[in-house]
């Protein structure tokens, strides 16, 4: 059998592109797992709040913390899992930044009036619409993508800043717009 020059292209393309994505799953793996050992730590930041130490868990990739999300009965609906040619940051897989991150609808706000107002360049992927799950490859770097966050909100001075939490490896970002209430329901489920 004689394969095109451009089906052999395609399959090259294919399998370059599965190695790359075995390799990123391959390294949060890895950070998850090591993140896992008795006596690492996890802790929540709240708009604010002090962090709170509780145990960490393994994580997959931030499209599975998004589905665990969704698992625990939020009203979630995962709008984008980038890829380093579309985030809007321009952050994802560079060092000591995140190395998956989606965007979620939270549906009590993503049809407000308000979450499209407060969105950046209206985009449908912004926290005001529900949040942002980042995954890191390490604790340290995901405990300074928090600080730096509530540093750039506290500058700007937002009157009502995003939620934050985190747990372990992963920061969970979730919209100004939801009651306090509403918002520790991502702090548990990430938990």
């Amino acid at each position: 059998m004689r394969l095109s020059t451009t089906t052999l292209a395609r399959t090259n393309l294919v399998c370059a592109t599965f190695a790359r994505t075995a390799l990123v799953c391959a390294a949060v793996l890895a950070a998850a797992t090591a993140c896992a050992e008795p006596g690492s730590s996890a802790s929540s930041v709240t708009a604010g709040a002090a962090p709170v130490s509780g145990p960490a868990k393994a994580v997959g990739d931030a499209t599975a913390v998004t589905k665990q999300l969704l698992a625990t009965g939020l009203p979630v609906k995962l709008t984008v899992a980038y890829t380093d040619a579309d985030d809007p940051e321009r952050r994802l897989g560079q060092p000591h930044q995140y190395v998956s991150k989606t965007a979620f609808d939270d549906t009590r706000v993503s049809g407000s009036p308000l979450a499209k107002e407060d969105a950046v360049g209206h985009r449908r992927d912004a926290v005001s619409y529900g949040g942002t799950v980042e995954v890191f490859a390490t604790s340290e770097d995901a405990e300074a993508r928090v600080r730096d966050i509530g540093g750039e909100q506290q500058s700007s001075g937002a009157a009502r800043p995003d939620y934050l939490y985190r747990s372990g490896v992963v920061v969970v970002r979730v919209s100004h717009l939801l009651t306090p209430e509403q918002a520790r329901a991502y702090e548990a489920a990430i938990g």
